[in-house]
């Protein structure tokens, strides 16, 4: 159990000037200023590794649809061949590993310590992370089988689980614990100060502002493809197979770079995520009041050398 008293615990220096819940648009204005502050240092080790291996993806993917039509075959499944499968499981377990990487940087910058990129994706490769992850992911998988509804509620109350491994070394079910005592931790029972309610918000804003800067990235490269197939589509031609096939490749670009974008906006979320969870851990254990506390009983300066203690 971690001791507010030791010298060596986290302080989490943040916008609130008074002591109590940080404010929504409070904690998203914050978030933002510390993802401009420290994006250099935590974007190009997450993002490359996550668009590079999407955009080989990708090449694949293109491979195989012109080969799938080049004989007239149009069965979707067919579309999902062996490779595709393997690249997108392997990028699956990249895309885990590198978004704790990602929010264990940010977890250190807003502790104000040194951004390593090598601890935080070393610390991400653990198998100890990687149990963890998977029961938080059964466990919102058994949510979501349950009518959807569930899992708008599962799912928040396990975010905290990576701050909580990262910050507090606890793992596998006692992260789950853990993160659960956090995310119900609302001793004002106001709604809007609700953690639960703080990350269900947070998810809904930068899901809606990934889509839409995935949407700015690929619409460029996707709007020829568009245009022929309306024109076609006009002309009474439903052969829309040809004409994915002659676009395909400009779609490469638009995956490199629309990978680049979501990366992107999960620097902010990871920031936010930890702004929020700094926020309710500070309150539920008094981090919030050690400022105040020192401002009413400061410490006695020590005396000049070679003088004793009174």
């Amino acid at each position: 159990m971690t001791d507010p008293t030791d010298p060596t615990y986290p302080t989490y220096p943040t916008a609130s000037a008074t002591p109590g819940p940080m404010p929504f648009f409070q904690l998203l204005d914050e978030g933002l200023r510390l993802t401009r502050a420290h994006f250099r240092a935590i974007f190009p080790a997450v993002a490359v590794p996550l668009a590079v291996v999407s955009t080989l993806a990708g090449v694949v993917q293109a491979f195989d649809f012109q080969n799938l039509f080049k004989g007239g075959t149009s069965s979707p499944s067919l579309f999902w061949t062996p490779q595709v499968l393997l690249l997108a499981l392997l990028l699956g377990i990249l895309s885990a590993v590198a978004y704790v990487a990602g929010q264990v940087a940010a977890l250190d910058a807003l502790a104000g310590r040194p951004v390593d990129m090598g601890r935080a994706w070393r610390f991400a490769a653990r198998p100890a992370v990687w149990w963890t992850l998977l029961l938080s992911f059964l466990a919102i998988l058994v949510s979501f089988l349950f009518c959807v509804l569930p899992v708008f509620f599962v799912a928040p109350l396990l975010a905290f689980a990576v701050p909580v491994m990262a910050e507090e070394n606890r793992f596998s079910p006692g992260a789950l614990s853990r993160s659960a005592e956090l995310a119900l931790f609302n001793p004002s029972r106001r709604l809007m100060e609700h953690p639960i309610v703080k990350v269900l918000l947070l998810m809904v804003v930068t899901t809606l502002i990934s889509y839409l800067a995935g949407l700015l990235v690929a619409l460029p490269f996707q709007l020829p493809m568009f245009i022929e197939l309306f024109r076609k589509a006009l002309a009474g031609d439903q052969d829309v197979t040809s004409v994915v096939a002659r676009w395909i490749w400009l779609q490469i670009p638009a995956q490199f770079l629309s990978s680049l974008a979501r990366t992107a906006i999960y620097v902010y979320t990871a920031f936010g995520m930890a702004l929020l969870y700094a926020d309710v851990r500070g309150r539920k254990e008094g981090i919030d009041l050690r400022p105040e506390i020192d401002a009413l009983f400061p410490a006695s300066a020590p005396p000049p050398a070679g003088e004793p203690w009174p």
